[in-house]
């Protein structure tokens, strides 16, 4: 059975659990507002903020590990054919230029500066949030794809009874 609110569709299977398919688009869209965010953050002036040493570091590290994240889970039901480390290292390299391009803006903006290690940290926080992309996202893929396989793999449940 089938049921769509919204963007969201709810699919239940056998065993009463219900699965959660966002469109590919819906996802889009929540990390392209996501990077906006990121830009409007960038344009604000903070030199009145106080902050402990290092904790803009640690603000970059996890504001784009959540980005890449973001980008991972945007390109998981796309690019059918792609090996998933192949759309992990392309999300680890435009979490990276758009930190880039971050710091760039940062140069043109008031009361801020271009730091290369904050751009570090941006490129950090992505492969770390990649590797666990990585990590926790290809458990669900693989039994799927085990279990498509052993299904076709049976000759006698191919075969047609004559």
């Amino acid at each position: 059975m089938r049921i769509t609110i919204g963007f969201v569709y709810l699919k239940e299977s056998k065993r009463m659990n219900i699965k959660i398919k966002i469109p590919w688009i819906f996802r889009c869209i929540l990390t392209l507002a996501y990077a906006y965010c990121i830009y409007l953050a960038s344009s604000e002036d903070t030199s009145s903020v106080p902050l402990p040493p290092y904790t803009d570091k640690l603000i970059h590290f996890v504001e784009f590990g959540l980005l890449c994240f973001m980008i991972c889970w945007s390109f998981s039901p796309v690019l059918m054919g792609t090996k998933m480390i192949y759309k992990t290292i392309l999300a680890i390299g435009i979490t990276s230029l758009y930190g880039m391009s971050d710091e760039f803006h940062q140069y043109f903006t008031p009361h801020r500066s271009v730091n290369i290690s904050d751009w570090l940290a941006d490129t950090a926080g992505a492969i770390t949030a990649g590797f666990l992309w990585q990590l926790l996202a290809p458990k669900r893929q693989t039994k799927e794809k085990l279990l498509t396989a052993k299904r076709s793999s049976n000759p006698d449940r191919n075969r047609i009874n004559t």
